[in-house]
C-alpha cells in the first residue's frame, strides 16, 4: 500500500474555504443546487463521481426526521448489569450494547429494558474480546457476533443470550463485516486482508459449515497488518451488501456493492481526487450517498487527529449535492457533526449521556424567541424527566 504524507489539507482547506456558512433550508435546496456527482462510466458500471469543487460553499441543514420513521428517545434500563458505555446498534424490536474492549455485548428490547448479557467476554469457546459486527434474526431467535481477529462467527440464543455453536471462518478475520441469510444458509462476509494472510479474499460467500461458495481475491485491495484501517458494511439498504475499505494513509478508492451472482465488487461512488488523496469515508441511505470528509487536522500528545470534518450528501438519482448538516429536530436542532456513523442496519442511532442532553436543553430553552410554544412546552419537560445519573438516552428512528 502506498503511503502518504498526512492528508492534503492546505489545497482542499482554500478549495473548502466557507465550507460551514449555514443557509436555512428555504434558501438552500436541493432544487437549486447544481449536479455535483455526474455519471462516469467506469469498466462496465456507471458510477456516481463526487466532484469537490462543483459544491456550493453553503451548508444544507437537514433535520433528522426528514428522513426517519418513528424517531423517539429510548431511556436504557439503569439496572447496575445494564450499565454501558459502549456504542449501540439497533434491530427495530431489540438493540445490543457494548461489544468493544471494555464490556461484553448486552441486550435489551426496544423500550430499553434490559434482557440479558449476550456470551462473555474471555478467550474460551464462544466467548470475545471485543466484536466488530452483529445482526440479530428474530425469525430463528438467533444472534451473531463477528469478533475482532475471528476465526468463526458466534451464534447465540436470543432468548438468554447464552452461546449456541460456530460458523467457521476460512482464514483469519482481523476486522469482519457480514449478512446472514438464515433460509438460504448463506453468509456474506467482508474484511480487512491483511496481505499477511495465506489465500484471503476480500468479501465471500460461504454456507454454515464453512465452505466457500464464490469470492474476491484479496490481492488487491489488501493492506499492510494495521488496525488503523477500517472496512464497512452499514446495511442501510435492502438487499444490497455495501461494501468499503477505510484506508487512514488515504487511497483513491471507492463504496461497492457486492453482486453475488457475477461474483464481483461494484463500484458505485467515489471521490474525484485529482491530486493527492485525502482522508474520506462513504456511506449509503436508499436514496442519497454520504461522503465524510477531513478539512483540518491538528496535533496533540497521541499524534494526528481529525480537527474539522464536513459531510456531503449527494442525490442518487439526479447527482445533486452539498454539504449538509443533520440536526436532530426532537431535542432543539441538537447539531451531529458526526451523523454519518450513525446511520447503520436501517436505523439511526444516536447516544448521549443524561446530563449532556439536560444541559444542551437548557441553551435551547434559553432562546424561546426561537421557539413555538408547543416546542418550548414539549423540551422543558424532557428537560424536567432527565435524571444526570441514568443510563445512556437514545435517539432513535427507522430509515425511510
Amino acid at each position: 500500500m502506498k503511503t502518504y504524507s498526512l492528508f492534503c489539507i492546505p489545497a482542499l482547506a482554500l478549495l473548502l474555504g466557507a465550507c460551514g456558512s449555514k443557509q436555512p433550508a428555504s434558501e438552500l435546496t436541493f432544487d437549486n443546487l447544481p449536479i455535483v456527482a455526474p455519471l462516469e462510466a467506469v469498466g462496465p458500471d456507471s458510477v456516481r463521481i463526487l466532484h469537490l469543487d462543483k459544491l456550493s460553499k453553503d451548508t444544507l441543514s437537514i433535520p433528522l426526521s426528514q428522513y426517519l420513521e418513528d424517531f423517539h428517545l429510548i431511556r436504557l434500563d439503569n439496572r447496575d448489569e445494564a450499565l454501558t458505555a459502549g456504542g449501540t446498534t439497533f434491530f427495530g424490536n431489540y438493540l445490543i450494547t457494548g461489544g468493544n474492549s471494555r464490556e461484553g455485548c448486552r441486550l435489551f428490547d426496544k423500550e430499553g429494558r434490559f434482557l440479558c448479557k449476550v456470551g462473555n467476554k474471555g478467550q474460551g469457546p464462544g466467548e470475545y474480546w471485543a466484536v466488530h459486527d452483529k445482526q440479530i434474526d428474530e425469525t430463528n431467535r438467533r444472534i451473531y457476533l463477528m469478533p475482532w481477529n475471528a476465526k468463526s462467527l458466534l451464534v447465540y440464543n436470543l432468548d438468554d443470550g447464552s452461546y449456541l455453536s460456530s460458523i467457521p471462518l476460512p482464514t483469519l478475520v482481523p476486522k469482519g463485516v457480514f449478512s446472514v441469510d438464515a433460509e438460504q444458509q448463506v453468509v456474506t462476509v467482508g474484511m480487512l486482508a491483511f496481505n499477511s494472510i495465506e489465500d484471503a479474499s476480500v468479501v465471500w460467500q460461504q454456507d454454515f459449515e464453512g465452505n466457500v461458495l464464490r469470492k474476491i481475491d484479496a490481492a488487491p485491495y489488501s493492506v499492510v497488518p494495521d488496525f488503523n484501517n477500517e472496512v464497512q458494511h452499514n446495511g442501510n439498504v435492502a438487499d444490497t451488501f455495501d461494501f468499503f475499505l477505510f484506508h487512514w494513509a488515504p487511497e483513491k478508492d471507492s463504496l461497492y456493492h457486492y453482486l453475488p451472482d457475477e461474483n464481483r465488487l461494484q463500484p458505485v461512488f467515489a471521490l474525484d481526487m485529482p491530486g493527492e488523496p485525502f482522508q474520506h469515508g462513504y456511506y449509503e441511505l436508499a436514496d442519497c450517498f454520504l461522503a465524510d470528509v477531513t478539512l483540518e487536522t491538528a496535533q496533540n500528545q497521541y499524534g494526528t487527529y481529525i480537527s474539522k470534518r464536513a459531510t456531503i450528501l449527494v442525490d442518487k438519482q439526479t447527482g445533486k449535492g452539498a454539504f449538509v448538516e443533520f440536526v436532530n429536530d426532537l431535542a432543539g436542532n441538537m447539531p451531529l457533526p458526526y451523523a454519518c456513523f450513525l446511520f447503520n442496519k436501517g436505523y439511526f442511532v444516536h447516544s448521549i449521556e443524561p446530563g449532556e442532553l439536560a444541559l444542551h436543553l437548557e441553551n435551547v430553552l434559553s432562546q424561546p424567541e426561537e421557539w413555538t410554544d408547543a416546542q418550548i412546552d414539549e423540551w422543558t419537560k424532557l428537560k424536567d424527566s432527565i435524571v444526570e445519573n441514568d443510563n445512556a438516552y437514545l435517539f432513535v428512528g427507522k430509515l425511510k
